[in-house]
């Protein structure tokens, strides 16, 4: 299915590992340009490296760290210098970090939504004069399940997803007069350095037997039997950016694997 993508010009945060790569490199093979963000240039390098001889659209990386407000505005500037103009935004940069009540003190929460959260408010918040003028664009905020299946021991992460979600449908209705889409992304279990280090075990083994104990979590965390894999929910999010998904807007998907089976709403 050809998505039409080839020709926009999308801005990835988080863009040097995971989803964030994966997505780069999906929208380059689609033949859009790219300026994928992340705070570690060694890995945003690797990235690089990962795209060539496969992409069709060009690729370009800029070290930045959303946590500072100052910073959303430069990488908007930086994209419109590097390919004049901006069609795409994919929130991506950003996780939080495990705990229950007693183990979050507030320096915590608030650190975990500087980023997550509003990191994702001030990049869309800084796109959107450009999104409104040219009466086109769409947003894509990968969240996650933690905000649909409130856990005890994701209490910071799983509010600030919950917390995005509502602000994904309540940035649609904005952004509809103007013809801009907003959409949500909520993977479940996924194959990432991260998530492998959330499974893995904190005690001392051999690496045999903490691989073991990876694989057996990754095979148990959905009803499929796995965990997803970055390039699905890379798949889903160059769908959901490209006209194919021009009547989807304020949705949030779920690629979980069947994760979520506790009846709240995507």
């Amino acid at each position: 299915m050809d998505l039409g993508l080839d020709g926009k010009v999308a801005i990835i945060t988080g863009g040097s590992k995971g989803i964030g790569r994966a997505t780069a490199l999906r929208m380059l093979e689609e033949g859009a340009s790219v300026l994928a963000c992340a705070r570690g240039m060694q890995a945003l390098e690797e990235t690089v490296t990962a795209a060539r001889g496969r992409e069709s659209g060009r690729l370009a990386v800029m070290q930045a760290d959303l946590a500072e407000s100052a910073t959303m505005d430069k990488i908007v500037e930086r994209c419109i210098a590097e390919f004049g103009r901006v069609d795409i935004l994919v929130n991506n940069a950003g996780s939080a970090r495990l705990g229950r009540i007693d183990e979050l003190p507030d320096a915590v929460w608030l650190e975990d939504y500087q980023l997550k959260f509003f990191g994702y408010v001030r990049m869309a918040r800084a796109v959107m004069p450009a999104f409104q003028q040219q009466r086109a664009g769409v947003i894509v905020n990968v969240i996650g399940i933690g905000g649909l299946m409130p856990s005890a021991g994701y209490l910071s992460g799983g509010s600030a997803n919950a917390a995005l979600n509502h602000f994904t449908k309540a940035l649609a209705d904005q952004g509809a007069p103007y013809g801009v889409r907003v959409v949500g992304v909520n993977p479940g279990p996924i194959a990432t350095e991260r998530y492998r280090g959330f499974v893995r075990p904190k005690a001392a083994l051999s690496e045999a037997e903490a691989e073991k104990i990876v694989a057996e979590a990754l095979k148990e965390s959905t009803p499929l039997g796995r965990a997803g894999n970055p390039e699905e929910v890379a798949d889903l999010i160059a769908f959901l950016a490209s006209d194919r998904a021009a009547f989807i807007t304020g949705a949030s998907v779920a690629i979980d694997g069947g994760k979520n089976r506790n009846g709240l709403a995507n």
